[in-house]
């Protein structure tokens, strides 16, 4: 309940903060976590009922209460009262880890690392307040990286931890003011603190670390013949892989290993283009308070601008680097601003969770000393009031996602109106269209997917593709789903025009091609035009270009030319021309020494 202690006038946050405290104190005395989560959980749906979106404080005074026990209440019974009562003291770390914590985060393993931490370097965590819950969050359990064949696993988190406050004074955009969600692309380094020290004294101040993937030689030889990297002879290290070279993975791994150790977040990449698969490395920049993530300069000419996907630090999942873009507008932002978007946005699930489940927020207790700043109509789970608490959220800080990923999975569940899709859409564009189209069109999709009227939908479409046309990868994407659509109504050939403008568009730009390909045969043969699929392959595979000669043997089989030539073969081979399929099938062979199927 909110406070309702006799005093003068307050406001909402100052009732919150003085409830909250209450709390905190009688959880330090009698240890019953379970009790206080629930008392907190009441004060943020009272807030979530009758604050005003632009009370800041009141949500998260809230959120950060009900948040820090919830997730000390995970922990092992053992000192976590104890760890309560540091954490109180040093607010500042406190409230920068319970709000950096998210859902598929493990409480108990990142407090346990917490915990040691406060025990060997206690009195400095909170000056360090980012470092540490980056550390936490990412090293809560053992970190390793696989680069090909070779291996590389993190060094101790507490020796990490003192390799960056020890030379804090040389990293490139120092520690402390770096908010923890870009810190965690630094801490997530694989290098020993002794290739870590190396990599300082060589490339300290670097200011664009991506074109350190081109100080490592190409390692052709063991390309065209498939012998063992000497790299992997020597030893994977930092030094030997300047030494001896490697191939792409081994270059953007030696790039982002050294943006980390000079204090630069760096994100290691990989995806395919037309040719075959790829690895390079995206660095962050920035100037002032505006920020960017560079993924081009530390990648081959031919791959930019083809979507890639990055292991998540603090999840250890995969997700697109667009994702990892975005987090540049953390930079100009300050923790309040961010703790605020979580705050907002825990808001607007709680009022999700409690629509789904069809229950209502609690009746509000109104204190009349602060009747003059609260909501005069508490608020009702429902989308109006959720997309409300969620507009609020992007504006506090567009850089984060959730905000973003709660207003899609709010369309993708028909709950929005084709108004506030189209309301949504334009925010959409005009924070992120221009600087993250990557990640406007990963938002975007879905809301257009659930557009039920099909002229709205395929009109949306259209104008989704000519705003981004200039990317052949997210042209590609939009088109498809534009073709997905038809085929849900049963309209085939027009399906099939869309799968042939990928085609004809893009053939060169990206796997998608293969997919387009399967589908316009497939859309050929629901028309009744079978004796038009081999042609369709003879010309798709006439329109790529064949692999450079950067490229050798087995790596050609991951190229567009490879795998659309031995479908064409077999579509060949399926109506008896078998001696044309042979012909094709040793162009293939010719051009990587592989044995194509079927010889």
């Amino acid at each position: 309940m909110i406070s309702t202690r006799p005093a003068g006038k307050v406001t909402l946050a100052q009732s919150v903060r003085l409830h909250a405290g209450s709390v905190l104190d009688q959880l330090q005395s009698d240890g019953d976590f379970g009790k206080t989560r629930r008392a907190l959980g009441d004060l943020f749906d009272q807030v979530i009922a009758i604050g005003p979106a632009k009370d800041l404080d009141a949500f998260r005074e809230a959120a950060f209460a009900l948040r820090l026990v919830s997730q000390l209440e995970r922990t092992s019974a053992t000192g976590r009262t104890e760890l309560l009562k540091y954490l109180r003291e040093n607010a500042n770390l406190a409230r920068t880890l319970a709000f950096l914590i998210q859902p598929k985060d493990k409480p108990a393993e990142v407090y346990a690392l917490l915990d040691r931490l406060r025990r060997e370097r206690g009195r400095v965590l909170d000056a360090y307040a980012t470092l540490t819950a980056a550390i936490c969050v990412v090293h809560d359990h053992p970190l390793d990286r696989r680069v090909n064949e070779n291996a590389a696993k993190a060094d101790d988190p507490l020796k990490i931890f003192d390799y960056y406050c020890r030379n804090e004074g040389r990293m490139f955009f120092k520690i402390k003011p770096v908010p923890a969600e870009l810190l965690i692309y630094v801490v997530d380094t694989t290098a020993s603190i002794e290739e870590m020290e190396w990599a300082l004294e060589r490339y300290a101040g670097d200011p664009k670390v991506g074109g350190r993937f081109f100080d490592i030689k190409y390692d052709h030889e063991h390309v065209r013949r498939g012998t063992p990297k000497q790299v992997t002879r020597e030893g994977f290290n930092l030094p030997n892989i300047l030494q001896f070279g490697g191939v792409c993975a081994d270059q953007a791994y030696f790039a982002s290993s050294v943006g980390k150790a000079i204090g630069v977040p760096t994100a290691l990449a990989s995806g395919s283009a037309g040719e075959m698969g790829h690895a390079w490395v995206g660095f962050f920049q920035a100037t002032g308070r505006q920020g960017w993530w560079n993924f081009d300069i530390g990648r081959y000419a031919a791959y930019r601008g083809i979507r890639g996907v990055v292991i998540d630090p603090q999840l250890r999942e995969g997700i697109p680097d667009s994702y990892v873009a975005l987090l540049a507008e953390m930079i100009g932002s300050n923790p309040e601003s961010r703790h605020a978007a979580v705050a907002l946005t825990d808001a607007a699930m709680r009022l999700i969770e409690l629509e789904r489940s069809g229950k209502a927020l609690g009746a509000p207790i109104t204190d009349e000393r602060i009747a003059g700043t609260v909501l005069a109509k508490p608020r009702k789970a429902e989308a109006a009031a959720e997309l409300e608490l969620l507009e609020a959220a992007v504006k506090q800080c567009p850089g984060n996602r959730s905000c973003w990923f709660v207003v899609r999975d709010l369309a993708k569940g028909g709950k929005l109106s084709l108004d506030q899709k189209r309301r949504w859409a334009a925010a959409l564009e005009q924070m992120c269209g221009t600087k993250y189209p990557d990640f406007a069109v990963a938002v975007l999709t879905p809301m257009i997917q659930t557009v039920e009227e099909v002229a709205e939908q395929e009109k949306l479409w259209n104008e989704a593709f000519n705003r981004f046309s200039g990317r052949a990868d997210l042209a590609a994407a939009l088109r498809m789903s534009q073709a997905a659509m038809w085929e849900s109504k049963g309209q085939t050939e027009r399906a099939g025009i869309c799968y042939m403008d990928v085609i004809e568009r893009y053939a060169n730009a990206g796997p998608f091609v293969i997919e387009a390909l399967q589908k316009a045969e497939k859309a050929l043969v629901t028309v009744g035009r079978r004796d038009r699929v081999v042609s369709l392959y003879e010309q798709t595979w006439g329109r790529i270009d064949r692999p450079r000669d950067l490229f050798f043997g087995t790596f050609v089989t991951q190229s567009n030319w490879y795998r659309v030539g031995q479908m064409f073969a077999t579509k060949l081979e399926e109506t008896g021309a078998g001696q044309q399929a042979a012909v094709v099938r040793a162009e293939l062979e010719g051009r990587t020494g592989v044995v194509a199927p079927g010889r």
